[in-house]
């Protein structure tokens, strides 16, 4: 049965949430010119072939990267997936299916695409690119909060760099991990990893190419990722980038360790002792011995203290519900005790027809969303499957639960109740029949449904979804990943944000905090956040003006399809020459409103300038709080002004 209390009462101990990546971080389909494929042709079914595989793949293979070359007929396809080294096969495999399934939906019918997540990428093609490297970078992150002694931390990363790309090379799994201290409390993690299929001099060249850019994104960076199609580079001073309890499992050959002051490199190779004598530095067969006792012992030490810690955790969390019930709320305990909330594992499998393909609805990174029929009335609901095995998706799931359980509001989507089984873990919504706003915005024939009046009232109803959020609710709340995709549309297309995974409590008596973990959608993440981790109301606000934009061009805010100046939507809006022309020059033909968007203008005072370089320069903290500023709290359909950044806007 579902409603086992111990369960459910683990699922709602996680307070704050830790960094999860439901979407992409990148995406490449091709050049404009590149080739497609038909929807029943012999390249697809060739791509599926390989995707299938993939899934079925105990993800153990996965680790070190696996590539397949499927040729049935004229149209062969090669595919590779790798996922990041240091984690485990449960964390691989959600992502690998994940990224199947996106690279898909973000590059349909391309026939070379690339797709890249936090913990893992999958790169396709018709022509077979097994050991042809690509040097291109292709993905540039960085973060820029100050570092500890800046010169000697520099010189420290570019000679951390150096040898880990010498070590990658050398390895036969073609990657290496190490560190160097920084200071007495900090030290600089390093990640260096090729694809299998390259030669040791490839991964060393690529490497070596792709540490030509450490200069503009890692010196001088808290931490940065710089990546190409056939290796990747990552750096941090963040203490918890890589799963150190894996270090010592056989795929893991490589700990870089420096002291300080900087002397020579040490490098311990722990696989190719015998092939690499000049990197090792006295380690003796016995005192390697001693040291993996050591470390066992200290795990095991460490599995047990955890262990106890999770217990106390959870107990105090169980007394702290107490305590507020006294206040008047209802509890955790409360709710499971009344059984009003939880839903029987054996009702959602009937209702969705065993989570049938021809009901799912999407899949997102840790799972995917069905619809299902439940009651004589056959009253349909949408359910959010977790992928089994998920430690974050576990997070995202308690997080969106403690939540949603809290709020109440027409812009919000209402959560019905939850379902914990065993490792199953799932969430029951109302269902909405119109599914996503980007279902409408970006598909040609539905789009011509949304005239200005509609999106003008989506516009609305988003922003009195994020007033509540911000300002009304139980708990003040940043939702963190506001974008089309996340708001849902009911039969009257009425909007209604969703997917909570990623919100945030925030205090009332501060107005902005630093994160030490990034979470969101890049494109839609307001500069000061997706840079020096300062999160506050104001970061959705910015995510609210991209989706704004997107609603008002029926455009993505970038779409690698379009010539190079015309990809980023922000940039095509700042180059106009004045701010009704520009304001104007976005709106699709299909939208056959112009005389409406005029009539409005006395409402909508200015656009402000979206200059992507001015966008990074921002102070968070002089952004106006909402989009809509109306004359009374309520945020009414006929606005006085819709602002992007502070100022008016002058030319």
């Amino acid at each position: 049965m579902c409603h086992s209390l111990l369960p459910l009462l683990l699922c709602f101990c996680f307070f704050q949430l830790i960094l999860t990546y439901e979407d992409h971080r990148f995406k490449n389909c091709g050049s404009s010119t590149s080739t497609t494929y038909t929807a029943n042709s012999t390249f697809s079914s060739n791509l599926q072939e390989a995707f299938n595989r993939f899934k079925n793949n105990t993800a153990l293979t996965i680790l070190n990267s696996t590539i397949y070359t499927i040729i049935n007929g004229t149209d062969p396809v090669t595919v590779l997936a790798l996922c990041r080294v240091d984690i485990s096969a449960v964390e691989c495999q959600p992502c690998i299916e994940a990224a199947t399934i996106g690279i898909v939906e973000e590059c349909p019918y391309h026939s070379s695409a690339e797709i890249w997540y936090s913990l893992c990428m999958i790169r396709y093609s018709g022509e077979n690119f097994i050991t042809k490297p690509d040097y291109t970078v292709v993905l540039t992150i960085w973060d820029v909060r100050d570092v500890p002694q800046p010169d000697i931390y520099d010189k420290k990363v570019q000679e951390v760099a150096q040898n880990l790309s010498i070590s990658a090379g050398k390895s036969e799994e073609r990657f290496a991990v190490g560190w160097t201290n920084v200071s007495s409390t900090l030290r600089l993690q390093g990640y260096h990893v090729c694809t299998r299929d390259l030669s040791s001099e490839d991964c060393t060249y690529c490497l070596r190419n792709a540490r030509r850019t450490i200069q503009r994104y890692c010196l001088g960076k808290w931490a940065c990722w710089i990546a190409t199609p056939s290796c990747d580079i990552r750096l941090n001073l963040d203490p918890v980038v890589f799963n150190e309890t894996r270090m010592f499992a056989p795929q893991i050959i490589t700990n870089y360790v420096v002291t300080d002051p900087i002397p020579s490199p040490r490098i311990l190779n722990v696989r190719n002792a015998r092939s690499e004598n000049g990197l090792i530095i006295g380690v003796t067969v016995g005192g390697f011995v001693i040291i993996v006792i050591m470390v066992i012992g200290s795990l095991w030490l460490r599995d047990i203290d955890g262990k106890k810690k999770k217990k106390n955790k959870m107990e105090r969390r169980v007394s702290r519900d107490a305590q507020e019930d006294d206040d008047g709320e209802t509890t955790i305990i409360d709710i499971v005790e009344s059984g009003s909330f939880v839903f029987h594992f054996e009702m959602l499998v009937v209702a969705t027809e065993n989570f049938s393909l021809a009901n799912r609805l999407g899949t997102g990174g840790f799972g995917s969303v069905y619809k299902g029929k439940i009651g004589n009335y056959g009253q349909e609901i949408a359910v959010k499957k977790l992928a089994v095995g998920s430690n974050q998706g576990v997070e995202e799931f308690s997080n969106e639960v403690m939540l949603l359980l809290r709020m109440q509001h027409r812009n919000l989507v209402k959560l019905l109740g939850c379902c914990i089984q065993g490792e199953e873990k799932m969430l029951v919504y109302e269902y909405l029949h119109n599914k996503s706003l980007d279902c409408f915005l970006f598909d040609k024939s539905k789009s011509a449904l949304l005239d200005w009046p509609k999106r003008f009232n989506i516009i609305a109803g988003i922003a009195r979804g994020l007033l509540y959020l911000h300002e009304d609710s139980q708990v003040r709340i940043i939702h963190r990943d506001i974008k089309a995709s996340n708001i849902l549309l009911d039969e009257q297309m009425n909007p209604k944000i969703s997917d909570f995974g990623l919100a945030r409590l925030f205090p009332d008596e501060i107005s902005q905090l630093r994160t030490r973990r990034i979470a969101g959608t890049f494109g839609y993440m307001a500069p000061e956040y997706a840079v020096r981790g300062l999160l506050s109301a104001k970061s959705d606000v910015f995510s609210f003006g991209v989706v704004i934009l997107e609603i008002i061009s029926g455009r993505k805010n970038y779409d690698s399809q379009l010539d190079e100046p015309e990809q980023e939507l922000l940039n095509l809006v700042s180059s106009s020459n004045a701010y009704i022309y520009r304001f104007l020059f976005i709106i699709p033909i299909n939208v056959h409103a112009y005389s409406s968007i005029i009539d409005q203008h006395s409402n909508v005072n200015h656009v402000a300038d979206l200059d992507a370089e001015r966008n990074w320069e921002v102070n968070g903290n002089d952004r106006c709080d909402y989009w809509f500023i109306s004359s009374t709290r309520s945020i009414e359909v006929h606005t006085n002004r819709i602002v992007m950044l502070s100022g008016e806007y002058t030319r």
